[in-house]
């Protein structure tokens, strides 16, 4: 466990990881309504039906849809899923750059 006691698992897991969601690296909102779209949640990397423990190790930060979008697959599959998503938001914001470049 990290951080002080008195500090709850989304505060210790935002000093820890940032205020950014673990799959889709958007930004949460931590003033947003629970559930909300942009709200905190925690997602655990190893699923609990899975085993996996809820300590501040096995968990992170997700936007509540894409902690639903994760469901208790295995951290294999998560971590593909977090990657083929990053790689398709770093893939457009080239086409955005290329496409401004060409318009000049």
């Amino acid at each position: 466990m990290s951080g002080p006691d008195n500090l709850s698992k989304t505060e210790r897991l935002r000093a820890r990881d940032g205020g950014r969601c673990w799959l889709c690296d958007g930004p949460i909102d931590f003033k947003a309504e629970p559930n909300s779209a942009r709200a905190p949640s925690l997602e655990h990397l190893i699923a609990q039906c899975r085993g996996g423990p809820s300590t501040i190790d096995n968990l992170v930060l997700c936007h509540p849809p894409c902690n639903r979008k994760l469901g208790d697959i295995p951290l294999v599959e998560k971590v593909k899923m977090r990657e083929a998503l990053r790689e398709e938001a770093w893939k457009a914001a080239m086409r955005k750059r290329i496409g401004k470049l060409l318009v000049v």
